[in-house]
């Protein structure tokens, strides 16, 4: 990796972000998502991204479950897209995000050029 390579926005932060705005905001979250399964989420997204900066040992794993919490979100868009459409856009972007990380980390062998983690969030 060159030392020249650019930083890029985080998708992990961003999704993170995300999730936590849907949190904040009181949205109803589409059955079975919950507020404690969210948080469960978040608690392995944070750790993940921690660690995919720090080190290539988990990219694969990584890659896996993030590309599984986006498929996950990308069902819940599609089953509430009629009773609530803002909900599922929503939810579509933070699929996204996911989809994105995924797909860097697994494309790569090297630690991502994302930006550190903003540890105040929360």
């Amino acid at each position: 990796m060159s030392a020249d390579a650019p930083t890029i926005d985080n998708p992990l932060e961003a999704a993170a972000s995300q999730m936590r705005t849907l949190y904040r905001d009181g949205e109803p979250l589409p059955p079975p998502l919950d507020h404690g399964s969210m948080d469960r989420m978040l608690v392995h997204i944070d750790n993940i991204n921690r660690s995919v900066i720090a080190s290539t040992q988990d990219h694969v794993n990584a890659a896996k479950r993030l590309n599984d919490f986006a498929v996950i979100f990308a069902r819940l868009a599609t089953n509430s897209e009629q009773p609530n459409g803002a909900i599922a856009m929503r939810m579509t972007a933070v699929a996204d995000n996911l989809r994105a990380a995924s797909e860097q980390l697994a494309g790569a062998n090297a630690i991502p050029r994302w930006r550190a983690p903003d540890r105040d969030k929360g």
